[in-house]
Order: C-alpha cells, then sequence, then structure tokens
C-alpha cells in the first residue's frame, strides 16, 4: 500500500513576556514598553500574536514633545505589521490636541486629534504654537504651513526640531506685535522642566531688555505665571470654556 511521506507543515510557539525594564529610545521615541507576545512558525514564516504597549512614553514632532497617551501595536500575522493605535498629545494646554496614528505598520494613517474637535487649522496652531490661530504672523503662518507638509509627507521631526533638542529647549516660536504705529519681532524660548513647571524668556527685537516667565500649572484650567523683567508681577489665570 502506497504511504503519503510528504513533510507535514510544523507549527513552533514561543511566549515573550517584555518584562518591566525593555526601553526603546531614537527617531523622537522615548518610551518603556510592556506586552506579552506569541511567536510562531507556521509553514515555517515567522508570526507573532499579541499586543506591545507604551508606558511613560513621550514623541518628538513638528517641534514638539508630545506625550504619549495611549500606544498600541496589536500583532495577529506577519511581524512587520502590526496594527497600530497611538495617540500622542501635546502637553499643558488647556485643551487636548495632539497626533492620533492608526491603520498598520505598512499603512499608516496619520491625523490631527483635539477634544473639543476644531478645524484641521487650529488643531495644527494648538499643535506647533500653542495657541489658537487668529492674527497669526507671516512667521507663524510659514511655521505651520511647513508642519502641514510633514504631516502629509509622515515626517515627525525636521531641522528645527533637532536644532532645539541640541541645545535644550522645548519650545521657540517668533511672532509679530503691535502697539500703535510700532511694530515688532517677539523671539520665544523655552523649558519644560517638568510636565508642571515651565521657564521661558521672551525678547522683542527692538527692545533693550526681555522678559522671563516661571510658570506653575496647578490644574488643567489653573495656571500661576511669575513674570520678571521690564514689569514684574504674579499672575493666577483661570481658564473655562462654553460652547
Amino acid at each position: 500500500a502506497a504511504t503519503n511521506s510528504a513533510p507535514r507543515a510544523t507549527r513552533i510557539a514561543l511566549q515573550i513576556d517584555l518584562g518591566q525594564d525593555l526601553k526603546i529610545r531614537g527617531h523622537g521615541l522615548d518610551t518603556q514598553l510592556r506586552g506579552d507576545l506569541a511567536l510562531s512558525a507556521p509553514n515555517g514564516r515567522l508570526a507573532i500574536a499579541g499586543s506591545v504597549r507604551t508606558e511613560a512614553g513621550s514623541y518628538a514632532a513638528y517641534g514638539q514633545k508630545l506625550t504619549i497617551e495611549r500606544g498600541v501595536l496589536a500583532f495577529s500575522g506577519p511581524a512587520d505589521d502590526p496594527r497600530l493605535d497611538i495617540l500622542a498629545l501635546r502637553p499643558n494646554l488647556d485643551l487636548r490636541v495632539g497626533v492620533l496614528v492608526s491603520g498598520s505598520a505598512q499603512k499608516p494613517r496619520v491625523r490631527l486629534f483635539s477634544e473639543p474637535e476644531m478645524s484641521d487649522t487650529d488643531k495644527l496652531s494648538w499643535l506647533v504654537l500653542g495657541r489658537a490661530p487668529d492674527g497669526l504672523a507671516r512667521t507663524d503662518t510659514a511655521l505651520l504651513q511647513r508642519a502641514a507638509l510633514a504631516l502629509l509627507a509622515g515626517e515627525g521631526q525636521g531641522l528645527d526640531a533637532t536644532l532645539l533638542a541640541n541645545i535644550g529647549l522645548d519650545e521657540f516660536s517668533v511672532r509679530q506685535t503691535e502697539t500703535g504705529e510700532v511694530r515688532d519681532t517677539v523671539v520665544t524660548v523655552g523649558k519644560h522642566l517638568s510636565r508642571r513647571w515651565f521657564v521661558g524668556y521672551e525678547r522683542g527685537v527692538n527692545s533693550t531688555t526681555g522678559t522671563w516667565q516661571l510658570i506653575y500649572r496647578a490644574a488643567q484650567s489653573f495656571t500661576l505665571r511669575a513674570q520678571s523683567g521690564e514689569d514684574n508681577a504674579l499672575d493666577a489665570i483661570w481658564t473655562w470654556r462654553w460652547n
């Protein structure tokens, strides 16, 4: 009697626990990773099942250091094409604005995110500049255009972000001011000391002195600001929104 001697497909399974100490840093990403994965090789091809999630992570994009609120890579087959569910937000704002990544690793979908919902122009302005787009100067508009092009091209970090990282700054902006018939260009730089503390320096190109600011965000809608320069002040700022 004839027998079928063709080799059977083998399936090798291996369980992996990522543990508590795995950390990834590079290309703007800085986060710890957690998760459990099952590796197998059906028909000799590597397959992965399970998920990997981020913890206490950040991502540098569009000149800002975004906080990763949710980051999940879900595997259910090929190792190079997990499903993506990533939400990264700009910190220290009174609203939620950031970038949402969905789809798969090979075909990711990147879009702007905000709560409450607003136009893409408003989202981009809050994400890049930290304020609404009302009264944007030409320099700010050009910066938004560059960020929009980077978003469409799938790029997260450009020359400006790299330069800021090298000199240890988190924020840099240039805007135009106008007082009567006097116009000036104001440059602002800043550094987040922690999630609640921020120190910044602001100076007009035509000014002889600048202004230092120390900001403490006590709650989502309540901020304390100390200012030193031409004018010394201590402000308590309460912000609320209504439809």
